[in-house]
């Protein structure tokens, strides 16, 4: 991943400048199979239509945004179908990111053209961790997990940067030999092959994409 602080927790809203009548688009990956990309929108701003013959997902991280007569607010996501004619408007300052399949897509347990609530996708259990994958492909993972108060994974690598964001509670999350809190609103990129865990200060909820390229 490119374009973001790694190893640290961050605002996403401070990694691409938000400025009056513009659109702005960083790419965060690259791939022959996908693209990640995080864009701003300055209030009253938009992307014309366009035909797409690719399927998109589209997570709001700041502010809210209309896709296919949908409107998108943070922390939501939509997932756009292929050949669609689209385009995004808002009427607020906005941040989002667009993940881009640009072959076949692995997407599950989401529903498609339908705004979803993250941080209500998945349920926390008792004196456990729940996970739920949202895309599984051999070179992008997105789930979704639920941590009990206290409960922490083991301790490893990733073969890629994966980046954490916060959607409930707060965490501790270790980076080599360092421990940074997180909460809710915030990220942090775990960089790839680098020791890491999580462990839950309070009931945690948590999204990741774990990107190899």
């Amino acid at each position: 991943m490119r374009n973001l602080a790694k190893g640290e927790v961050f605002r996403i809203e401070d990694s691409i400048v938000l400025k009056q009548h513009q659109t702005i688009s960083k790419s965060i990956i690259d791939t022959d199979n996908f693209n990640i990309v995080l864009f701003s929108l300055a209030s009253d701003t938009d992307i014309s239509k366009e035909f797409y013959h690719t399927q998109s997902i589209f997570y709001v991280l700041k502010g809210s945004i209309n896709v296919l007569g949908e409107n998108i607010s943070t922390n939501n996501i939509l997932i756009s179908p292929k050949d669609v004619l689209r385009g995004i408007e808002t009427k607020e300052d906005s941040i989002y990111l667009e993940i881009e399949f640009k072959g076949e897509e692995d997407m599950k347990n989401i529903e498609k053209a339908k705004i979803i609530n993250l941080k209500d996708a998945i349920e926390y259990v008792d004196g456990g961790i729940s996970n739920l994958d949202i895309v599984s492909k051999d070179k992008l993972k997105i789930m979704l997990m639920a941590f009990d108060k206290g409960e922490s994974l083991s301790e490893h690598a990733a073969p890629g940067d994966a980046m954490v964001i916060a959607l409930e509670g707060s965490a501790d999350l270790k980076v080599g030999d360092e421990i940074h809190q997180i909460k809710a609103g915030e990220q942090l990129v775990f960089p790839k092959d680098i020791i890491h865990n999580v462990t839950a200060r309070e009931k945690y909820k948590m999204a990741l994409i774990l990107a190899v390229d």
